[in-house]
């Protein structure tokens, strides 16, 4: 706030001076974060002061929104260079991330309602920085319907656990004694945040305003894509420990994002446009994300949260470079056994490496199952890239290390996150069942079809004509938000 304040008061005639401040004033702030972190980690949060709190949660949070933030800021001072909105923008930016921390770090649910309202507008704001731009002026407006309806949902949600708890203090709504609750007024407040979160992380069915949100600068999407999208993600970690005593809710959560894993990573593959592919697969890991949380692994969600938004906030400001790559044919793609059998042993190895370093069963009988059965599928496809490059039998061994090396450092991160978070108590498996079964299998299929001959072969069906031009359909943007006519943009 005092870099985007200083930027609004002195550098009125020397923009680039106050866009600067404002940089530096963010990483200060980003230091910060990582020396709260720290001490958090070895010293418990304890009381709230004035509505603020700085728990486990609220310090990883800052630290990452800061970072993503000053990359961001770093990026914008060249490439916003000549924008006749110049300062304005750098005010913006600064301020959003000032309401996001906010969010964050509050432990009074109007707080936390404020810094979620005043984000998203500010958001919306920066998605019209080219005011004169019809399409991006709707794209803004589709994006404030659907985050609007999230804030009415969250405020609804947060009256109804304020009457029913009889405080507004997150920290104590997350002590109470739920057995001296109404249930159906906290299922029902739950449902509503659990509405409120997929709004925000443009879960289906509310996913549009995000696939048509691509006209706002480069730096905005990395910045809403690797942040603000994330917020969904936040607030069911936030009140993890009310949604462990509501089973079905979990079941609500994990089915809703497994649809909109498979459906928004299935849109990803078939664009031609890189931020419309980049956002489908924001999507697509949200939901993965949701997922997660659906299996009661809140953790392991922080983890996939904090490498998603470091990940992505890479691919969109390096967008430009990826326009010159020639897109190999899906059969170019497609392995066959002869590779993917020693790619699986590389996953069994992968998925070992992540179980040990994790401190996790191997052979689980809940839903850490699913997670190491994900860390088997990624370590796979880590090692089927090496062996895919060159001899089988020179490469198998390396390929089996690599995909070892990597489960193991997919374990840290997420044993790191449990340790962290374990006075917070947010992590508890949930007994394994058809619906997760059914649902690993589901997943497993496409995962073997994508990198078989059956997925080439698929494609010269008719189902396979139907299939795809529905899913290109279903991943188009609002026709309002779209540029057919280059005299319609104007600067």
């Amino acid at each position: 706030m005092l870099g985007a304040i200083g930027n609004g008061l002195f550098f009125r005639r020397q923009p680039d001076k106050g866009a600067l401040l404002t940089t530096r004033l963010i990483w200060l702030g980003w230091g910060v974060a990582v020396a709260g972190l720290l001490w958090t980690a070895q010293n418990p949060a304890g009381e709230p002061v004035a509505g603020l709190r700085g728990d486990a949660l609220s310090w990883v949070m800052a630290t990452l929104i800061l970072f993503v933030s000053g990359i961001v800021h770093q990026f914008s001072l060249r490439y916003l260079v000549g924008d006749r909105n110049y300062r304005l923008y750098f005010m913006l930016l600064s301020t959003i991330t000032s309401s996001a921390l906010l969010m964050v770090l509050a432990d009074h649910l109007g707080l936390l309602l404020a810094g979620w309202g005043i984000s998203n507008l500010l958001l919306v704001r920066l998605m019209m920085h080219k005011t004169g731009w019809r399409a991006a002026y709707q794209s803004g407006l589709l994006a404030l319907q659907v985050l609007f309806a999230g804030f009415f949902f969250l405020a609804v949600a947060f009256a109804i656990l304020t009457a029913t708890f009889g405080t507004a203090s997150i920290h104590a709504l997350l002590q109470a004694d739920l057995s001296t609750v109404n249930p159906n007024a906290l299922t029902s407040a739950l449902l509503i945040i659990s509405l409120a979160a997929m709004t925000q992380s443009a879960l289906l069915p509310f996913h549009r305003w995000l696939t048509s949100s691509l006209n706002s600068p480069t730096p905005v999407s990395a910045l809403m894509h690797a942040g603000l999208v994330n917020g969904g993600g936040f607030l069911l970690i936030r009140f993890a420990p009310l949604f462990l005593a509501q089973h079905g809710l979990l079941h609500v959560l994990f089915t809703v994002g497994v649809i909109t894993a498979v459906v928004g990573t299935f849109w990803k593959l078939i664009q031609s446009d890189v931020k419309r592919m980049l956002a489908c697969s924001t999507m697509g890991q949200m939901g993965f994300m949701v997922m997660q949380c659906g299996l009661g692994l809140f953790p392991a969600a922080v983890a996939h949260l904090c490498w998603h938004g470091l990940f992505k906030a890479f691919l969109f400001l390096s967008g430009g470079a990826v326009l010159q790559e020639k897109r190999r044919p899906i059969d170019e793609r497609t392995g066959n056994l002869a590779v993917f059998l020693p790619a699986c042993l590389g996953g069994v190895a992968g998925a070992y490496g992540f179980a040990l370093v994790s401190e996790k069963p191997f052979l689980a009988a809940d839903t850490t199952a699913v997670l190491i059965g994900f860390a088997f599928i990624a370590t796979t496809q880590v090692a089927q890239t090496l062996l895919a490059g060159g001899r089988l039998r020179s490469r198998f061994v390396p390929a089996v290390g690599l995909a070892f090396v990597a489960g193991c450092l997919y374990g840290v991160s997420v044993h790191g996150v449990e340790t962290l978070f374990r006075p917070l108590g947010i992590s508890e498996p949930q007994p394994l069942n058809s619906l997760h079964l059914t649902a690993l299998g589901l997943m497993g299929l496409i995962w073997l079809s994508m990198n078989l001959k059956p997925l080439a072969a698929l494609q010269a069906t008719r189902f396979w004509a139907y299939l795809y031009v529905a899913a290109l359909n279903g991943s188009q943007p609002d026709p309002a938000t779209t540029t057919p006519v280059r005299t319609t943009y104007q600067v």
